[in-house]
């Protein structure tokens, strides 16, 4: 009976074990948009149980039931180790990663598959070495589609209709362009864009069209200049905290780089870009009227906005690194 019971115990003493130590590693990621938010339920969350997949169960991903800080700190918190894992952008902490506005340049963005795929390499080869992304290790880089502008009042027909326009806007490149074009910037986070279009806060804002409709925005717009290229683009992140990270077997590491970088950012560029154009049916569906601006009014733009090229180069040369080359290398690669 003894025996018996040492064995019972015994047993009882490894389930428990093998229950508590079910996995190695915990990554907790810090969600700050709603689970069924596009990119969470067809791009992140895939990702998630594929991290879990290959690992066999050794490292999981849990996702919190709420932000654990504001958007903007989301980068920072993996830093401090508040948070293991999280995705965001750059442009929400402005002047803080100046090289990521290689992305954000007007004109130059295609494909959000195509441009994230190539911003990844981008990133391995010259921003990264560059000290762009400090204290935590990268799992990719991606951006969207090309971002345009929205606004209720009036259609934008010539340089003069921007006057007095208050856009708000998506990241401080933005905000730039938009007082070069004689429009007023507002930053607000997306997350605070409906009440401000509902209240008259801001007159429109700088988008895409899937976010006209994820965000529930698409009754307070009338018009959409579509310029060509985009009017910007933005840069996200998803990064892990590097004390995480090192909890990892390298054979678990290698499994989940395999899956990351720039097999990651394409399917995240995919996800948005599939998003975007069947918004882009909705919206002229809705009424939505979208011009794209050709003539005088599409030289006003290249007359106000080239030069922010060269104001990124200046960036990229104080950094260390030939901007010329990477912006090269970026275009080359996104097939432009």
């Amino acid at each position: 009976m003894k025996i018996s019971r040492i064995l019972t115990v015994a047993a009882f003493l490894t389930m428990m074990g093998s229950t508590a130590f079910a996995h190695d590693v915990i990554i907790r990621y810090s969600e700050w948009l709603p689970p069924t938010y596009f990119m969470n339920a067809r791009g992140l969350y895939p990702y998630f149980d594929e991290i879990k997949k290959v690992t066999d169960g050794r490292v999981v991903v849990e996702v919190s039931s709420a932000p654990l800080g504001p958007p903007p700190r989301n980068y920072q918190m993996v830093m401090d180790g508040i948070a293991d894992m999280a995705w965001g952008l750059h442009g929400y902490t402005p002047g803080t990663f100046p090289l990521s506005g290689m992305v954000e340049l007007p004109f130059h963005s295609t494909n959000a598959e195509k441009n994230s795929i190539a911003y990844w390499k981008v990133f391995k080869e010259f921003l990264e070495p560059a000290g762009m992304h400090p204290g935590v290790h990268t799992l990719t880089v991606h951006t969207q589609p090309p971002g345009q502008l929205f606004n209720s009042v009036r259609p934008i027909k010539t340089g003069a209709d921007f006057a007095g326009l208050k856009i708000r806007s998506t990241n401080s490149a933005v905000a730039g362009s938009l007082e070069a074009l004689g429009a007023i910037p507002v930053g607000i986070p997306v997350t605070e864009m409906r009440e401000a279009l509902e209240k008259g806060i801001v007159d429109g804002a700088t988008l895409t069209d899937e976010a006209l409709y994820n965000f529930k925005v698409n009754q307070f717009v009338k018009y959409e200049m579509d310029v060509p290229g985009g009017l910007y683009n933005a840069s996200m992140f998803l990064v892990i905290n590097p004390v995480t990270w090192g909890k990892i077997s390298p054979e678990d590491q290698a499994a989940i780089t395999a899956i990351s970088g720039a097999v990651l950012a394409g399917k995240l560029g995919k996800v948005w870009q599939d998003e975007q154009d069947a918004s882009v049916k909705k919206a002229k569906a809705d009424g939505i009227e979208i011009s794209v601006p050709d003539g005088a009014l599409l030289e006003f733009l290249h007359k106000k906005l080239d030069g922010f090229e060269g104001a990124w180069l200046t960036k990229a040369d104080a950094a260390g690194i030939d901007g010329a080359a990477a912006l090269k290398a970026y275009r080359d690669l996104s097939g432009e």
